[in-house]
């Protein structure tokens, strides 16, 4: 912990540096530029793929394989209005840090690049720094494991959990939904059939089914929302023959992807519904093709490495953290949800500042979780 110690200031400095570089999901560039310059300074041992994600190792071979995993990427920042301070200004203002990703997730990112750089470890540390995880949640990280052969015994996922342990969160599903008509000149819209008029009860009753959909006793409700809408032709006077909109739906673990796809159906009769296909693009220039249907997971609470996160970072922190679930999405999607590998989280910041206006982080809880993640790589890799 004395090296540790020793570095946080430095620590401070780097995570100013990445709030300073926007780093857009499939414009990570200059952020993963950035980063692999830390990780050589602290001695990892580096890769990157040709997805632009970044791998990097350190440690020895005869305890345990942990994955700590991060992204690189953030959302937009949205209208400078809502900003009292720049999205990229990383200005500190009474020990907090105001800034576009502070929170999601690059207070983490520093606190878990420098924590597990610092302790000694009889087993192995892979750290899996991903691309697009925005817009994409699990694809990357998935990739990683899967082209290399790495079979972890546990994965820590550092997004934000305001300091306490996740074991989950719901799934997710994106719809999109299609009415179509005919067009005909504004002045006469009886010549014509309006697709955006037949989108509108689909909409409505898609907001009232929001309010019924079945609970999870620890993860919660699940939810849906319409998240985008355009029609065509567009702007002028005439009535248009097609609307879409997208659907944004959380799932909980009772839940599947043909039982929420049907219901979809019902909510939208006489319209063209299905799940859409994201087309990634990364900043190396590699394209994918992802269905946007990412499953939800839960780790029991009596596994080792919930028991073993609790006892980390009760020693780290001088308390212990609640288990607790997130209401968003993360790459454990991949390790947990798809490919069955032990997964919790833990990260600075209040995961309902993220993707705010005026997000920020208390630098004293980034330091904290450099501690946590110094003391989570030393004991579950042991």
């Amino acid at each position: 912990m004395v090296e540790l110690e020793e570095h946080l200031p430095r620590m401070n400095e780097f995570l100013e540096k990445m709030i300073r570089t926007p780093s857009l999901s499939g414009e990570e560039e200059a952020m993963a530029d950035l980063v692999t310059s830390e990780l050589n300074g602290l001695g990892y041992q580096i890769d990157r793929d040709r997805m632009g994600n970044i791998v990097a190792m350190r440690g020895k071979y005869e305890g345990r394989t942990i994955l700590f995993d991060g992204h690189l990427d953030h959302v937009e920042p949205g209208s400078p209005d809502g900003w009292s301070h720049g999205p990229y200004a990383a200005d500190v203002v009474d020990g907090v840090m105001y800034g576009r990703g502070t929170v999601d997730m690059k207070g983490s990112l520093a606190a878990m690049i420098y924590g597990c750089a610092a302790p000694e470890v009889p087993g192995q540390v892979v750290l899996s720094l991903v691309v697009h995880e925005e817009t994409n949640e699990g694809v990357a990280t998935r990739s990683i494991l899967e082209e290399r052969g790495l079979d972890p015994d546990a994965c820590v996922l550092g997004e934000p959990t305001d300091l306490q342990l996740s074991v989950g969160q719901r799934g997710r599903c994106v719809f999109r939904v299609v009415t179509r008509g005919k067009t005909s000149h504004a002045s006469m819209p009886e010549l014509g059939v309006n697709a955006l008029y037949d989108m509108a009860p689909i909409v409505d009753r898609i907001r009232k089914a929001n309010e019924g959909l079945p609970s999870h006793p620890f993860l919660g409700r699940g939810t849906m929302a319409v998240t985008f809408i355009r029609s065509r032709p567009g702007p002028g006077p005439i009535v248009p023959d097609y609307c879409e909109v997208q659907v944004d739906r959380r799932l909980v673990p009772q839940e599947d992807l043909e039982g929420v796809l049907e219901e979809m159906r019902t909510l939208a009769p006489g319209a063209e519904v299905e799940l859409l296909v994201d087309e990634m693009t990364c900043y190396t220039g590699y394209r994918e093709s992802v269905r946007q249907y990412f499953p939800g997971w839960i780790t029991d609470r009596e596994h080792w490495s919930v028991e073993k996160g609790l006892e980390a970072l009760e020693g780290a922190l001088g308390h212990r953290p609640d288990v607790i679930g997130w209401r968003f999405s993360t790459d454990g999607i991949a390790t947990a949800g798809e490919l069955g590998i032990p997964t919790i989280g833990f990260g600075p910041g209040d995961p309902s500042l993220a993707h705010q206006p005026d997000e920020r982080i208390a630098l004293a809880d980034v330091r904290a979780a450099a501690r946590g993640f110094c003391a989570l790589a030393h004991l579950l890799a042991s």
